[in-house]
């Protein structure tokens, strides 16, 4: 769909209506800029979004938040050097920035740099010790090191200090998985579900997890609207070696 310069005329068009009905010349605001650019990455059109939030970030380069969004596109579409260079840059001008630290450590995490990663996410924690997004982070570099004790507790610790923190319940179901204990797992991605839970990362997990139990048919139903055919074939595949690892096989 190649609908974004229409949509963005539209939408620019609509917002520099005067009162006389004609246009005026100010320039969007950074809501009206973020709006686009997710509208631009829903209809994948990656260059079009990152040109939207590279001038967001331009223009306002003390908005933490984005600073932070266009790092984590950046990072997804294939340049985490660029976005760590972006939230180093912008943290030079807001040292300790809670939203800032933690992109920075989300982006290390995507670009495999687990001890930079902990790093990010220990210095958030120096400054505010119960915070669920930081305990989160460092759950997964724990799994990542295959530590699903630890991993586990640092969840329940974010979950203790943040109830609703769907992002720690959903990592904690993954956790017990790759720990062996699937049928909790389920219980708890279900459970995400039921409270209204849109994010297609519990569902893939509930795929995940029906993968590794074997329940083939359950699986394909859950991750089938993203994955080809070879795509769910080698997804299955990782289940069945998460399985096999789990088991302790």
């Amino acid at each position: 769909m190649r609908l974004i310069p229409a949509l963005a005329a539209a939408v620019l068009a609509t917002a520099g209506c005067a009162q006389t009905g004609g246009l005026d010349s100010r320039m969007p605001s950074t809501d009206e800029r973020l709006r686009l650019a997710a509208v631009a990455e829903a209809n994948n059109n990656v260059d079009v979004a990152l040109s939207i939030y590279r001038n967001a970030a331009a223009a306002d380069p003390n908005n933490s938040e984005v600073q932070a969004r266009f790092a984590r596109a950046l990072a997804t579409y294939g340049a985490p050097g660029e976005a760590i260079l972006l939230l180093e840059q912008a943290l030079a001008r807001r040292p300790n920035d809670r939203t800032l630290v933690l992109a920075l450590g989300r982006t290390h995490l995507r670009a495999g740099d687990i001890p930079a990663a902990e790093q990010a996410f220990t210095r958030v924690l120096a400054t505010s010790p119960s915070d669920a997004d930081a305990l989160s982070g460092l759950g997964v570099l724990a799994d990542l090191s295959g530590d699903h004790q630890r991993a586990q507790a640092l969840y329940n610790r974010a979950l203790g200090a943040a109830p609703n923190h769907q992002g720690a319940r959903n990592n904690l179901a993954l956790s017990l998985a790759l720990s062996g204990q699937t049928a909790e797992a389920t219980r708890l991605l279900e459970t995400l579900r039921a409270s209204g839970s849109t994010d297609v990362r519990v569902r893939h997990n509930l795929g995940l997890v029906a993968a590794m139990e074997g329940r083939t048919a359950s699986a394909q139903r859950l991750v089938g609207p993203e994955l080809s055919a070879a795509e769910f074939a080698e997804f299955s595949t990782v289940a069945a070696q998460l399985r096999t690892g789990a088991s302790g096989d």
